[in-house]
């Protein structure tokens, strides 16, 4: 009997760890994956981690909030929509941090959607 309800415990306990683990995932959006790491918007910022795994880092800074991470083709880049200023534009960063660089500079909102296949230029939507 003894037996039973320590492993009944335990595996509750082990339970509620794992409902508690997803529901803080749940916060983790946007994701985009390229051959070494997944960049992922988390409270509004971006983060890196490696594919293989381990501590997350965060790639982008609190100035502003950050959304739609996607690796450019070579994995070297990231561009992400940004809300800076008050208005939400489009700009690149290299994977291993520095400044941002603004692409696009008007009055609407703008979505980074994908890298062309030469990595030279973005597809991105404005309404």
């Amino acid at each position: 009997m003894k037996k039973a309800f320590i492993t009944a415990f335990a595996l509750a306990l082990l339970l509620s760890v794992h409902v508690r683990a997803g529901i803080n995932a749940r916060m983790l959006r946007q994701p985009d994956v390229s051959q070494t790491q997944i960049a992922f918007v988390y409270a509004g910022d971006i983060w890196l981690v490696p594919k293989t795994g381990g501590t997350a880092v965060r790639l982008s800074s609190p100035a502003g909030e950050e959304s739609f991470p996607r690796f450019s083709p070579d994995g070297s880049s990231l561009a992400y929509s940004a809300n800076y200023d008050g208005n939400v534009d489009i700009y690149v960063l290299s994977v291993s941090g520095g400044l941002p660089n603004r692409v696009t500079h008007h009055p609407m909102s703008d979505r980074v959607l994908d890298w062309y296949p030469d990595g030279k230029s973005l597809l991105f939507a404005s309404p």
